[in-house]
């Protein structure tokens, strides 16, 4: 009697496993690049949201909002009383010239070091000339200057000038 032996040999099982390890290993780095990238859009589709009910706001009271409490938003897991809240990944910070959405740390805290961050400022002066609703993306190492690049690259307008690790992405808000 004839015994047939189906199956597959060591050597075979090892060269899978290192297909799939080289493919890994290729794959994986893009894929934490992508969902970065993602992250990044989703901070400024919600810094977009707040920095509009920010200007009607300032146009209702006359002065700029210093939370999220009295906006017109509301984000779900975000505490309207902070004057710091964290969306997300994001704290957002608001000053009397703009509103910044920073990428919170691993430790939770909006860290500016070994990060970025998104800044939008109701009246900005570059170069003598002023702009309303300027939009611009200030990363402070050089492990987050492709998010940056990205950001302006995705913007109709485009990043009209690069200083340094600061983009402009758009002298309007990027639509």
């Amino acid at each position: 009697m004839k015994k047939n032996n189906f199956g597959f040999t060591l050597i075979e099982l090892l060269a899978v496993v290192l297909m799939i390890g080289i493919l890994t290993s290729v794959a994986l780095p893009q894929y934490r690049r992508s969902v970065q990238r993602a992250e990044a859009m989703e901070a400024l589709v919600n810094l977009k949201t707040i920095f509009d009910s920010a200007k009607r706001y300032r146009a209702a009271n006359s002065e700029t909002p210093r939370s999220l409490k009295g906006l017109d938003v509301q984000f779900f897991d975000a505490d309207p009383n902070s004057s710091t809240p964290s969306i997300g990944n994001f704290k957002y910070l608001f000053y009397t010239d703009r509103i910044s959405a920073c990428r919170i740390d691993g430790k939770g805290q909006a860290s500016f070091n070994n990060t970025y961050c998104l800044i939008m400022s109701y009246k900005r002066t570059v170069g003598g000339t002023n702009y309303k609703d300027f939009l611009e993306c200030n990363s402070t190492s050089e492990k987050w200057n492709y998010v940056c690049e990205s950001l302006a690259q995705s913007c109709p307008n485009g990043a009209t000038s690069k200083n340094g690790s600061s983009y402009v992405i758009s002298d309007r808000i990027c639509d």
